[in-house]
């Protein structure tokens, strides 16, 4: 098991460098409701911004107000153009206990919350579901949901929800190092970032590399194309022994031109190399001088 924390713009500007040796993963608040920009969660870019770079493994959550499916489906589209430019390895979570929502008849809520979840796994990410553990067990104990993985928040000592459940909020009151406010504390039962990986979902990138010749910083001679991009779509200039710097590498499988040189643009790994070419012209000189030495 794994422990990790849910924030929001409630916690305010976390010290994740702080915080981050006291945590395995954290789940962050995107927003809430309707895609309206003034209902991104404030602290959200922050929060995924800090974990990217120190490589915290995160997933996120929206907080719900759909009480028809024309705003279920506004809720999916606030979530994917939030998370689109992400790397996330752990789901994307409904937090569905808005009182508007459990106020509704049990099938209506049902069909909200499906329609989500089934647009959001369409996407291709993996997608679960927040609820506390009393309606869990009521308005939404359907086997129509019973696929997704839930989020159960349960505040005790012993977890005791009896259905498809990944993550366990365990505490509203948890305290960690570089976070000024109390926190919800949350335990994974499953190693999500290696599901996620291994089913292909959330459009993560591939852990697969290619092992390239040449690194960063190394200086070379350049002979052939210099392309616009690691495509190798588009030919700014062929080049004879020019001397070039690496100042970017690409391992990702089939990229065509992986190498960046002088920031200006990409080049082919055959188009490199450490020593200057000599022409063959030159060639056909040293082989004639060779000869008639042997004339002698």
């Amino acid at each position: 098991m794994r422990k990790g924390i849910d924030v929001s713009s409630y916690q305010g500007n976390i010290n994740w460098e702080q915080a981050k040796d006291h945590i395995d993963f954290a789940i962050i608040r995107c927003g809430y409701g309707n895609n309206i920009v003034s209902q991104d969660d404030i602290k959200y870019e922050r929060n995924v911004e800090n974990c990217t770079s120190l490589k915290i493994p995160f997933g996120v959550y929206l907080y719900s107000y759909a009480t028809n499916l024309k705003m279920a489906q506004s809720e999916v589209d606030h979530t994917l153009r939030l998370i689109k430019d992400y790397q996330l390895e752990y789901p994307v979570f409904l937090d569905v206990e808005d009182r508007s929502q459990l106020n509704l008849p049990k099938e209506e809520l049902i069909n909200i919350v499906k329609y989500y979840c089934e647009k959001i796994e369409a996407a291709g990410y993996y997608v679960g579901i927040y609820a506390s553990l009393s309606t869990l067990n009521g308005i939404l104990n359907s086997d129509e949901l019973s696929k997704y993985d839930k989020w159960v928040a349960e505040w005790s000592k012993d977890f005791s929800y009896k259905g498809s459940s990944g993550l366990w909020q365990n505490t509203n009151n948890d305290s960690i190092p570089g976070i000024d406010t109390r926190v919800d504390g949350d335990i994974a039962f499953y190693d999500y970032p290696e599901i996620i990986r291994k089913n292909g979902l959330n459009h993560l990138e591939t852990t697969e590399k290619t092992e390239l010749k040449y690194k960063t910083g190394e200086t070379l001679y350049l002979n052939g194309p210099l392309y616009q991009d690691e495509k190798g779509e588009k030919v700014i200039k062929n080049y004879k022994n020019k001397i070039v710097t690496i100042t970017k590498t690409n391992n990702t499988p089939n990229t065509k031109a992986p190498y960046e040189v002088d920031k200006i643009g990409n080049v082919e790994e055959k188009s490199l190399t450490k020593d200057k070419l000599t022409s063959p012209c030159v060639f056909v000189k040293i082989i004639q001088f060779i000869m008639n030495l042997f004339k002698k």
